[in-house]
């Protein structure tokens, strides 16, 4: 996997969708501006993949990876915005959803991830939610929450 003119590319079909950071920040602040312009909500998924050690199985992060962008493509809505984080973040931008509906699109995504056997690869996904504004009024703010290494 690489990024490609602000887009990760590779041979997944998960791949496509997933924005590089910088593209992505600028999304995330539009959509901000565009909830407090109109007072609408957004609420922000965070997946880590995190190596698990080395007696739980191989250390397959480009693999763990696609199966992830494959699942977040499958399973999110088309108005979604994907970014990525680094080699181990991805970040689901949901415009339009509250705290509420951010809780709802996180417990959805961890029951369908227990279907999934990211542990024989070496790693396990953690989901995480930041929204807006209940935990952060503007942009630096949310995007501080974005950068901090796992576990948030």
């Amino acid at each position: 996997m690489r990024v490609v003119e602000g887009r990760i590319r590779g041979k997944g079909p998960g791949l496509k969708r997933i924005l590089g950071k910088d593209l992505f920040l600028y999304l995330l602040d539009l959509e901000v501006k565009r909830g407090r312009r109109y007072q609408n909500f957004l609420s922000i998924l965070i997946l880590d993949l995190i190596a698990l050690p080395r007696g739980d199985g191989g250390a397959d992060l480009e693999t763990s990876y696609e199966m992830l962008t494959r699942l977040l493509k499958d399973e999110m809505r088309e108005t979604d915005i994907f970014g990525a984080m680094g080699e181990n973040r991805l970040i689901v931008l949901l415009p339009y959803a509250d705290l509420f509906a951010g809780d709802q699109a996180k417990a959805r995504f961890e029951s369908i991830l227990q279907h999934y056997d990211f542990r024989s690869k070496g790693y396990k996904v953690e989901v995480h939610q930041v929204s807006f504004p209940t935990n952060g009024a503007d942009t630096a703010e949310l995007m501080k929450k974005l950068v901090v290494p796992a576990p948030l």
